[in-house]
């Protein structure tokens, strides 16, 4: 389900669980009496980059998931049942089997998340605004802000170029990965 939902209404369901005064988080730690004053998760620098980081989880575990079970359903019963009656635990046969089977989903899975962790826009636009000192400002939204508030375009094409370079190595290095696998 929190994949299915817009990235931007769960911006702002967790732009609400964090609010300072009417948040669910400060009336939880409030009534459990570990805090006596609400934190101001999104204003400040450290805990503005952990909400955003909870959300970010929150949207992208059901992706992964869905691409792990998937690579789980491709593993062949027989291996298990060959395992189990050589007499491997459930230990070894998740090392020595699942895992090793895994490791090209689960390259996947990492590559693609970076990827989606590093274009991130509309979830920090929408809950911080790259603010609360510009700590949590991303490549994306600080060349927005250079773009369209500061109108710095020579700026904002110098970090859409740096964000370009490192999104183009690590797509190279995901292309050289899963093809070196193919020729093994």
């Amino acid at each position: 389900m929190p994949w299915m939902i817009p990235v931007t209404v769960t911006a702002l369901m967790f732009k609400l669980l964090f609010a300072t005064d009417i948040g669910v988080i400060n009336f939880i730690l409030r009534s459990l009496h570990l805090i006596d004053k609400n934190i101001e998760w999104l204003n400040t620098p450290g805990t503005a980059m952990f909400a955003l980081i909870c959300a970010n989880v929150w949207i992208g575990i059901p992706f992964n998931m869905i691409l792990i079970s998937i690579g789980l359903t491709t593993i062949p019963k027989e291996l298990y049942e060959s395992a189990s009656i050589n007499g491997a635990g459930k230990v070894q046969t998740f090392w020595k089997i699942t895992l090793p089977l895994l490791k090209p989903t689960i390259e996947s899975v990492l590559i693609l998340g970076f990827i989606y962790t590093f274009k991130v826009y509309n979830l920090v636009y929408v809950m911080t605004s790259g603010g609360s000192v510009n700590s949590t400002h991303m490549l994306s939204t600080y060349s927005y802000k250079l773009s369209f508030e500061m109108f710095k375009y020579s700026k904002e094409f110098a970090v859409a170029n740096v964000l370009l370079v490192i999104l183009l190595f690590v797509g190279v290095f995901y292309i050289k990965a899963t093809t070196d696998g193919e020729k093994e």
